[in-house]
């Protein structure tokens, strides 16, 4: 009796279940978390800051910590340019985006780089976007070497005994340590965590100080890049980064390319405090409208697709805009998991930042990694190919449907480029892994599956869907 009444309970939770998951359907949990999906705790950051001045900070501040003398920067004219993108005075108006002109605490001018808009600014058809994650980079080549010959000149021109030399020390010595372990297989794709995970190993927690060749764990061989995320998205979310690891405090999370030249926690205590303005400033931001035209018929029928299909994982647009904050596990989303499973692996740059100045002392901030993946706002998404977390699709027209994606796939790097109608790089389709140009989604890490929920759709309701995306 007990044998029969246990199987009929087992069939009738198992027909339970059975009802609930069916296909590739999003069904919820409850009614606000759907399907394989959980909440982010709540985490608003303050507004205490002024935006203004976190604007002049990112575009003039001397958050890098360290740097190269001016008069030997700007010797050589190939690091000079005439575009000033960045709405700069002085000599800040003649660098790139990447590069700021500051004075160190002994009065020596430096220019410190790659900084916070290098790689979160670029150009779409020729529009410069600041906050835009940049796509366009190249760290396939080692340049380590090339660090080794800025120390030659600067020790030949100015002495190791030269304040410049000093002012420049912290810098060149953090660049050699890290840069060996940023080299990507390709170009577009970013190594900013390999640079953090390489450049903390080299510091001691307690107070940021550099331990010279001894780290605090192995350095990983080889990490893994993603894409670049756009700034203004950080305002709506509750964690940061792909994998939802940035928790806490926001401001010691963003100050992250500080960790390659800061001398200590004194320093790094002035640079968090500027970063108040900064997070000021990103409450500001706002993601760039969609340039072409949109049919108002087409983008109202594709926005009743995007509520029934997109909206319980991506949020609510316009009028009454909310974003639920949610991380999606990876058997759900289905997308590559070895950026996701790096972090779970190399657990020892977690425990380091946790015991660090960084998680120990206020405001706290804390990394913990989980297998899964924020299901990111969309604002701007027009402008922010190539897409999933690790830039494996060129454009939203193959998001959509998976069967386009293709394997191994080539673009120019040109920003004019753009395909705004697919809302993507224009790119050409190889057979094989041609040049460091070419993406390869067959490399661990940089595949293209997952994300298939729309392949549910019809032609036509995607058609209507890119339409109403372009409003975002």
């Amino acid at each position: 009796m007990n044998t029969k009444r246990h199987f009929l309970l087992f069939s009738f939770v198992a027909l339970l279940i059975l009802s609930y998951v069916k296909n590739d359907s999003i069904q919820p949990t409850d009614p606000e978390t759907p399907f394989g999906t959980s909440a982010l705790p709540v985490n608003v950051q303050p507004q205490t800051g002024d935006g203004q001045q976190g604007w002049d900070y990112l575009r003039t501040g001397d958050f890098i910590g360290g740097g190269i003398p001016q008069g030997f920067f700007t010797s050589f004219k190939s690091n000079l340019s005439d575009e000033n993108l960045l709405q700069r005075e002085g000599i800040n108006a003649k660098l790139p985006p990447g590069f700021n002109a500051f004075a160190m605490p002994s009065g020596v001018q430096v220019v410190g780089g790659i900084t916070c808009f290098g790689c979160h600014s670029g150009k779409v058809n020729g529009q410069y976007i600041p906050g835009l994650g940049n796509s366009l980079l190249d760290f396939t080549k080692n340049n380590a070497g090339l660090f080794k010959l800025v120390e030659f000149g600067i020790r030949n021109k100015y002495g190791k005994q030269s304040p410049e030399w000093d002012a420049f020390e912290s810098f060149g010595r953090g660049g050699k340590a890290t840069i060996p372990y940023t080299i990507m297989p390709f170009k577009g794709i970013n190594p900013a965590f390999a640079l953090e995970q390489a450049s903390v190993a080299h510091r001691k927690t307690v107070d940021l100080s550099w331990n010279g060749d001894q780290t605090a764990y192995p350095i990983p061989d080889e990490s893994i890049g993603s894409d670049v995320p756009p700034l203004w998205l950080a305002k709506k979310k509750y964690a940061l980064y792909y994998n939802g690891m940035g928790r806490g405090d926001f401001t010691k999370l963003l100050m992250q390319v500080a960790v390659v030249a800061v001398e200590d926690t004194i320093n790094a205590r002035r640079i968090n405090n500027n970063f108040k303005d900064v997070m000021a400033w990103l409450q500001q931001l706002k993601a760039p409208k969609y340039p072409g035209n949109i049919d108002p018929a087409l983008s109202a029928q594709g926005k009743m697709i995007f509520t029934k299909y997109c909206q319980s994982c991506h949020g609510k647009y316009g009028t009454e805009e909310s974003f639920p904050n949610l991380l999606v596990q990876i058997d759900r989303v289905g997308t590559d998991s070895a950026y996701a499973n790096y972090f779970m692996q190399n657990i020892a740059f977690s425990n380091w930042y946790n015991e660090s100045w960084y998680g120990k002392s206020a405001p706290r901030s804390e990394a913990r990694p989980s297998r899964g993946y924020v299901a990111p706002p969309l604002d701007g998404i027009w402008a922010t190919a190539p897409y999933l977390h690790n830039g494996s699709v060129p454009n939203l027209e193959d998001l959509l449907n998976s069967a386009q994606r293709p394997k191994f796939w080539r673009r120019s790097f040109e920003d004019q480029d753009y395909d705004l109608e697919k809302m993507g790089w224009k790119y050409s389709v190889e057979k094989g892994d041609k040049d460091k140009q070419t993406y390869n989604t067959t490399i661990v890490g940089y595949g293209n599956g997952g994300h298939t929920f729309s392949d549910r759709l019809s032609a036509e309701e995607r058609r209507v869907l890119l339409e109403y995306l372009k409003e975002l």
